[in-house]
């Protein structure tokens, strides 16, 4: 899986998860930009990603999620390893 297919993911899991166009959310979209993006959101957004995207993501990898950046260079690491 590429970079660019794991962001193109990422953008579908927010913009259905916060109901956004694809188009708003950038690499630096964070729970500080994002009212919205709280813990349970987190917690949603978390199991979204391992469900689309085929991975399990440990709790080290979850509390450093931090921005959607940040989302897709852990995801890429991760799916890098398991190919």
């Amino acid at each position: 899986m590429t970079r660019d297919e794991i962001d193109q993911i990422i953008r579908e899991i927010f913009g259905d998860l916060f109901d956004l166009p694809p188009n708003l959310i950038t690499s630096q979209t964070s729970p500080d930009t994002l009212l919205e993006w709280d813990s349970l959101a987190h917690v949603r957004l978390i199991a979204a990603i391992e469900e689309q995207i085929g991975v399990t993501i440990s709790a080290d990898h979850q509390v450093e999620m931090l921005n959607v950046e940040l989302i897709g260079d852990i995801l890429y690491d991760l799916k890098s390893q398991s190919a």
